[in-house]
């Protein structure tokens, strides 16, 4: 009952805020698409079709008003030049419906991507995106970690729904959202009483969604989780005091926080996997394998999400390894699926966007910024490639290219890119469109 008019409250408030301002529609979709509230609620929602109901709230008005989706900066367009790889592969696809359904997912999130862009025109509009983003998120992991480290240490064996269905897609997308955590928190306001609260509570969020990561018993999370917590330590200014820090709380967690019997024999597998014959670790590679013969015999790709339905006709396994799988991983999943073309824009997309990261990084140092104009780059850059490096590492075990965390990200990095060269410039960055100040997500 509780969560019933939890979610009637938020949905009220967020409508009507929506109605008067086009960013605040932007937040409550990001909200709905992230928090997934019809996994949350005890009551059944989902004939209601609300995800389309926030997108036209937000996609509507906002083409009306003249708030166009960007189309300009390079990201966005590798985004619109990665879906019309999607397109070009359709006619090949061995499940046409499937490949259908999917691109007109990816179409929509990356629509909402570009108006992101586009609306995130201020330092406070940026934090507060990244704050919806990932508390969206990260509510779900830090519950799920307070609730193993009470219990002594669980198993987790599912994860949220949609894209982070499973442990391993689940581990993935928690990873990924901590780096969003803590940026947000370092950026939210100390002297405001909800914002002092919610910086907290975002604090606090990050070990106990690393405790979520564990308690999925997933490699590929725990090898995303390494990468994203060094890269994150590295990135900090004073990098021997960090790592020190950091070596020294690893170790007091090791001693003091319950792990669940098998966790560090599930790890060994990882460098042993030959030696024990471990069938998930041979198989991927044996999936793989799969993928760069769809490739190969089908440059343009085999179309979006049709990895599993292809499978069987290119497996010379005899179903060794079971019937209709999954690639098990982010990177080969376009190889096959998108071809060349689009194997070549996902690499250029991730190889622009930590070039766009690391030069808006490095401008956090120049003379003519303010304190909290650094701090602020500064932050949100570490924050972002840290997310990125997880992905990276933890997607190349999972068929996760298609979800929201890693398209939002493309768009958050091409927004703060524009706000640090307005920044540079010395413009004014807390302005906007004017909105009628009707609510707190208004006056944003």
């Amino acid at each position: 009952m509780l969560r019933t008019i939890a979610f009637i409250v938020i949905m009220t408030v967020g409508v009507g805020a929506g109605v008067y301002s086009r960013f605040a529609a932007l937040l409550l979709s990001l909200w709905f698409a992230l928090f997934r509230p019809q996994e949350w609620l005890w009551v059944d929602i989902a004939q209601l079709r609300l995800s389309l109901v926030l997108g036209l709230l937000l996609v509507v008005p906002a083409l009306l008003s003249g708030i166009l989706p960007n189309i300009t900066h390079p990201l966005c367009i590798g985004s619109l030049a990665f879906l019309a790889s999607g397109l070009l592969a359709q006619p090949g696809a061995v499940n046409p419906a499937m490949g259908w359904q999917w691109l007109d997912f990816l179409a929509r999130l990356i629509l909402v991507c570009l108006l992101l862009v586009k609306m995130t025109n201020t330092k406070r509009r940026f934090v507060l995106a990244v704050a919806v983003i990932a508390g969206s998120f990260g509510y779900h992991p830090a519950k799920a970690g307070l609730a193993s480290l009470l219990s002594g240490g669980v198993q987790f064996y599912a994860g949220l729904g949609g894209a982070f269905s499973d442990n391993n897609g689940y581990a993935l997308g928690t990873v990924m959202i901590m780096p969003l955590l803590l940026g947000a928190a370092q950026n939210l306001s100390k002297h405001g009483l909800f914002e002092r609260w919610v910086r907290l509570a975002f604090f606090a969020s990050v070990p106990l969604s690393a405790y979520t990561v564990v308690s999925l018993f997933s490699r590929g999370g725990f090898l995303a989780l390494a990468a994203a917590c060094l890269t994150w330590v590295v990135l900090q200014r004073r990098r021997f005091l960090s790592v020190s820090a950091f070596v020294l709380v690893i170790a007091a967690v090791l001693l003091v926080v319950p792990l669940r019997q098998g966790y560090t024999q599930r790890l060994e597998t990882i460098r042993i996997y030959n030696d024990v014959q471990d069938r998930s670790a041979l198989g991927r590679l044996h999936f793989w394998a799969v993928a760069m013969e769809m490739a190969k015999q089908h440059p343009l790709g085999i179309g979006v999400w049709n990895y599993q339905s292809a499978y069987d006709s290119y497996d010379w396994s005899a179903g060794e390894y079971g019937r209709a799988r999954s690639v098990h991983s982010s990177h080969f999943q376009v190889l096959a699926e998108m071809g060349l073309p689009g194997t070549i824009i996902w690499v250029g997309m991730f190889a622009l966007a930590f070039r766009i990261a690391w030069r808006t990084k490095k401008s956090a140092f120049k003379s003519q910024l303010g304190e909290a104009d650094r701090h602020f780059l500064f932050t949100m850059s570490n924050a972002l490639i840290a997310s990125m490096v997880a992905f990276l590492i933890g997607g190349s075990f999972v068929a996760l290219a298609l979800n929201d965390l890693t398209w939002l990200t493309f768009g958050l990095l091409a927004a703060l890119d524009r706000l640090s060269v307005r920044l540079l410039a010395g413009e004014a960055t807390e302005g906007g469109e004017v909105e009628p100040p009707a609510t707190a997500l208004a006056k944003a």
